[in-house]
């Protein structure tokens, strides 16, 4: 009975293993980010130790969030030295999901946070966890941006300072994350499934701007700069929220994106930003911190967050931002 279950479970695992190969064996990005997931990183854990940093540990009223953020983009884009302190920290995640459930799920509750979220990842990995959970991306979705507007996430945030003066507050902005709202020649939309994307010109020939950066549709200088454009369209509607706040600000990503670097020890090459990848490039962020008039005097209350959307319309949602399932 043993040998026949073990005989059972092989010839699962092999019937999948060929029917996976068969569906994307010419995909060259299933094969990296398989040999990736596979290969590269369990060996990189293994040799590495978890040198993770912790977000909800960090001395910080209000945590701003800007999703997708390079640490040498941000250090291009932004003066440092205006902050009281910058440095670069390892980010508990390589993407969103990730980094929510390390960075919060794992350590919940968090009755001492309220979440105010452009992205729909927190509804789904953590909407239960907070004081209060605000769900920005649920209602200021643009389907001509292809993205929630930075400044809706803006002004849900100013609200929820005043409406809860005794609780830390984290700002989760949608961008610098792809699509580059300022970029319409760099949209590409052949994830496909959804029909809350409407920008007619956007190119069906790659999935989003990394995958059309692998195969040479554009270059390199132009997704760099389209990427920084973003993040400038990110800060420009953050200045409003410092402007409106006090306490002690700090400014930070979940996780950076890669652009063509190589994996190790087998060097794919990679793009955006996979799951469970270490590679410095893309795990190590942005930290800066300012502060700005009295600090929050936060007191740790409830825990009554809770989504009000069902899980139809966050796949949805994250489809149409280009996460594909």
């Amino acid at each position: 009975m043993v040998i026949q279950r073990a005989v059972s479970d092989v010839e699962r695992a092999a019937s999948y293993a060929y029917s996976e190969i068969r569906r994307n064996g010419d995909d060259v990005d299933w094969w990296a980010n398989r040999i990736q997931a596979r290969i590269n990183a369990p060996i990189r854990r293994a040799l590495r130790p978890d040198d993770s940093f912790d977000v909800v540990g960090a001395d910080w009223d209000t945590l701003v969030v800007l999703d997708a953020c390079r640490y040498d983009l941000f250090e291009e884009t932004v003066d440092t030295t205006a902050y009281d302190s910058y440095e670069r920290v390892a980010s508990p995640g390589s993407a969103t999901s990730e980094w929510t459930k390390r960075a919060f799920t794992d350590t919940a509750p968090h009755g001492d946070i309220v979440y105010v979220t452009g992205n729909p990842t927190t509804s789904r990995h953590a909407p239960d966890v907070f004081h209060r959970l605000e769900e920005v991306w649920h209602d200021a979705y643009d389907p001509k941006l292809g993205s929630i507007p930075a400044d809706a996430v803006t002004e849900a945030a100013i609200e929820a300072h005043e409406a809860y003066p005794d609780k830390r507050i984290v700002v989760h902005y949608m961008q610098p994350h792809y699509p580059f709202v300022r970029d319409p020649d760099l949209q590409f939309t052949n994830w496909g499934g959804t029909d809350l994307i409407q920008n007619e010109n956007a190119d069906d020939r790659a999935r989003d701007v990394w995958q059309a950066l692998r195969y040479g549709y554009v270059s390199y200088d132009e997704v760099w700069a389209g990427y920084r454009r973003n993040l400038e369209y990110a800060l420009e509607h953050v200045e409003p929220l410092l402007d409106a706040i006090e306490g002690r600000v700090a400014i930070t990503s979940d996780h950076g994106n890669l652009l063509g670097e190589r994996s190790s020890p087998i060097p794919v090459r990679l793009y955006g930003h996979p799951v469970g990848c270490r590679h410095p490039d893309l795990v190590t962020v942005p930290w800066a911190v300012r502060t700005i008039g009295e600090r929050r005097a936060v007191r740790v209350g409830s825990v009554e967050s809770e989504t009000d959307a069902d899980p139809e319309t966050v796949s949805d949602r994250l489809q149409a931002l280009g996460y594909v399932e």
